[in-house]
């Protein structure tokens, strides 16, 4: 689980940090650039509770999975999809999902805990930095090759399916 919420530092920060950014570079949706972030924001108010109740309804390790897949989702189509929707719908995957990641990760973690969770909290909650860290870096010196965050975005959409993968195999593993 510390593993994988540091792969979700990772993926959901590049798209976070520049989506702005890829706005602003596309002439198709230039427009929406001081927007997007509204969009963003608007899409997250709900997501803590509505991820918490996919939680109690599939099991919050399934819960924080699947929104790491939807948000693995929404961080690939802000790169490959330049259309007006495509970038809305980028915003809504991401906003729904990134808050609602943080919350099920901290509720699944206290889950696993045998006594005091403070320590497996400290450990996710450095890890998720270290992946803030790590994935603004990486997706400045990998822009270079090309003038694209296409390469970035993907290694984000990547690690957020690893993200999953890692929680559902440690999900069956207690089963």
């Amino acid at each position: 689980l510390i593993i994988a919420y540091g792969l979700f530092g990772f993926g959901y920060v590049i798209t976070a940090t520049f989506i702005s950014t890829m706005v602003r570079a596309t002439l198709e949706i230039q427009h929406l650039e001081s927007v997007i972030w509204l969009v963003v924001g608007i899409s997250g108010i709900p997501s803590v509770v509505f991820w918490n109740w996919v939680g109690e309804r599939w099991g919050i390790a399934n819960s924080f999975a699947v929104a790491c897949l939807v948000e693995a989702v929404g961080v690939a189509m802000s790169v490959l999809v330049s259309s007006a929707l495509g970038i809305v719908v980028s915003a809504v995957l991401l906003g729904g999902t990134f808050m609602g990641i943080t919350a099920v990760g901290f509720v699944y973690a206290r889950n696993l805990s045998t006594g005091n969770p403070n320590r497996s909290l400290a450990f996710m909650t450095a890890a998720f930095g270290l992946g803030q860290m790590v994935g603004p870096t990486f997706a400045g010196y990998t822009y270079g090759f090309g003038n694209s965050f296409l390469v970035p975005s993907i290694a984000a959409a990547l690690a957020l399916a690893i993200a999953a993968g890692l929680v559902v195999s440690r999900g069956r593993a207690q089963t």
